[in-house]
């Protein structure tokens, strides 16, 4: 529309990465899924070209979050799962873990408390 992507549409780069999903003045805005040519990959909430609101991110490296971003920093609440067995619930704020959270070990372990600044 007006020369700029608008609704629904593909979009694929020469280096294998590619966006399905909704576009809006040109930007990546509402659902859509991108994946990157490193094999991670996006579904969720796009706004203005960044990842904000609800959606699920898959590192190539088995890593996977689901929960809530903004600006493309994992910020609310989430879930975030490592491939040996280790998992994270709780609260992030600006990429970093804040407020209450648990975090449990492949033993078993787990700290169950307040987080600071990723800590």
């Amino acid at each position: 529309m007006n020369d700029v992507q608008q609704g629904q549409g593909e979009e694929t780069w020469v280096d294998g990465a590619k966006y399905v999903g909704k576009y809006k003045n040109g930007m990546k805005d509402g659902y859509g899924v991108y994946q990157w040519a490193d094999g991670s990959e996006f579904k969720g909430n796009w706004e203005e070209n960044k990842i904000t609101g609800y959606g699920i991110y898959y590192w190539e490296d088995g890593r996977v979050y689901e929960g809530y971003w903004n600006q493309n920093n994992m910020h609310g609440q989430g879930l975030y799962k490592w491939p040996d067995g280790r998992q994270y619930e709780g609260s992030y704020v600006d990429d970093k873990k804040e407020g209450y959270g648990v975090y449990q070990y492949p033993d078993g372990r787990c700290y169950k408390g307040q987080w600071q600044n990723g800590k």
